[in-house]
Formats: structure tokens, sequence, C-alpha cells
């Protein structure tokens, strides 16, 4: 009988040969034991199937598997997530390392709060209370749209109930809006618990698809779209008076960016485009010269 870990880790490995040992070293070093590894290669080019054999070969703790095909980067978190066995899943990306501490103030926090299917370590400390700590689905959405924000949190520093995220279908195709989006679905459903910070080394180099040219424009198209879509849904956890407020904050936060992009980066016919698309109104357009509230 195969013994159900605590947590899967999942490795999602496309063409990161130079940074996979020591991500996968990383999670071997866990003061926290009860986990499986579980690499899933998108088709690389280069030797990450090599270095993912060799680590495969010595701990059997760690399964290893290829795509046949390429299947890009979110729908690769869902093939891992697919052959996961642990109770929780936490995504380690193949660049990134986590501390030797890391898995066991996750895991803890989570079972501590039964109720809860998503915990987030940010990189930036919160002043307003002592970690870790849970907000409701109506808290949770309330800071993210009308605070300080608690939502904005890459996939390594996420842990997330697996059946939970089997639940509300996981990730979908939104691009590199994919993890925001599952945490908007999730936090609409479950309290969320907030982590400690500096809980995953977050790497920066130029491979990363948030790094590319393309990356802030795809954000700048899509993000208002998404957090319109997450606040005219039935599953909004705001109230009917917080509701109106929360859109009103973020045509003004759009119309801001526009600007921005219009002004300040010279794009001003992009930056037309973009706002004849995005709903809003000439009134908006001058709100995003007023001071937030």
């Amino acid at each position: 009988m195969v013994k159900i870990p605590a947590v899967s880790v999942l490795v999602t490995v496309y063409n990161r040969a130079a940074y996979l040992a020591a991500s996968l070293e990383s999670v071997l070093a866990s003061s926290f034991t009860d986990f499986e590894v579980v690499i899933v290669d998108d088709q690389s080019t280069d030797s990450s199937v090599a270095v993912a054999t060799e680590f495969a070969a010595r701990d059997s703790r760690i399964r290893f598997f290829q795509n046949e095909r390429n299947l890009g980067d979110y729908p690769n978190r869902m093939r891992a997530a697919e052959l996961a066995r642990g109770k929780y899943i936490k995504f380690v990306d193949s660049d990134d390392l986590i501390y030797p501490h890391s898995l066991a103030i996750m895991v803890e926090a989570m079972e501590a709060t039964p109720a809860a299917g998503l915990g987030l370590s940010h990189s930036a400390p919160e002043a307003e209370a002592p970690y870790p700590w849970t907000l409701t689905p109506a808290d949770a959405w309330k800071k993210e749209f009308l605070g300080s924000g608690c939502l904005s949190c890459g996939p390594s520093g996420a842990i997330i109930r697996r059946d939970a995220f089997t639940e509300v279908g996981g990730f979908r195709d939104r691009g590199i809006l994919g993890d925001i989006d599952l945490w908007y679905r999730l936090s609409a459903r479950w309290p969320v618990v907030l982590l400690q910070p500096g809980l995953v080394w977050w790497r920066r180099h130029d491979a990363q698809q948030f790094a590319t040219s393309g990356a802030a424009m795809f954000y700048l198209e899509n993000g208002h779209t998404l957090v319109v879509n997450a606040l005219t849904s039935s599953d909004c956890q705001l109230s009917e008076v917080d509701r109106p407020a929360a859109l009103a904050r973020e045509r003004q936060h759009h119309a801001r960016r526009l600007m921005s992009l219009a002004f300040r980066r010279r794009h001003p016919l992009r930056a037309f485009r973009l706002f004849r698309s995005s709903g809003l109104s000439g009134s908006d357009l001058l709100h995003g010269f007023r001071r937030y509230r």
C-alpha cells in the first residue's frame, strides 16, 4: 500500500537545468519530511531531464515525469497536480528555493486551520497581526480589493489543500495571470491563511515569463478584465456597499495605468485602444488624476 504524503511538492520544468538542482536540494533539505516531489518536465531542450533523472534515482520520494509534448506553463502545473497524492500541494518553481523551515511552517498553519483552502507567503511583511493569521472569504476580498491587498503571490509562495484545488478546477488558461485567477476562486469559497514572509527565495533572471517584454502589456490588457469579472461574478464576497466601491477603485487604478502608458511610456495610441476596450468612461479617466481615498 502506497503511503499518502502530507504534501506533494510540485516542480514543473522547462529549460531550467542551470537552476533545477539547487531548487530540488532546497526541498530535500526541509526539516518537514512527510512529502513527495513530483517533477514534470515540459519537453526541455537542455539538460533538465538529466538533472531530474539523477535526483529521482537517489531519493525514493521523488517521482519524475516528462510530457509527450510541450504543454506550456499552467497546463504543465495542472499535469503535476493531477499526479499529486498529498493532502496539500505546494508548487516550487524550478528556479526558486525554499528554506529548511518553510514546509513545516506552511503545513502547521494549514493543519491549524482545517477549513482553509489556501495559504500564502508574500515577500513583504504585514503590520496588522502576527503570523499566521486567517481571513474569511469576505475579509480576504475586502483586503484585496479595498485594502492593501493579500492575494498577489506567485505559486511558489502558496500551499493549497488539494481537494479545494480540484473542486474549483485548478488553474485556468489565463496566461501569467493563472495564479491570481485561482487565488480569487479559492478565496471566494474557503478561508485564506496569511503566512510569514520570506519562506521562498524568488530567483530573478531574464528567461522568466514576467521578465519578457510582453509581460507588462499582458498584465495591463488582461488584469483589469480579470478583476472586473471577479467583482461582478456571483462568487464576489464583497457586500452590496463594498462591491461598487471596489469597482470604482479598480477603474481608477486602470485609468492611472492607461495614463502612464500614454504619457510616461509614450504609447498614446496603444493606451487609447485599451481605453476603448476597457469599459471605462471619460469620467473614469478623469478620476485617474484624483488622489486615492
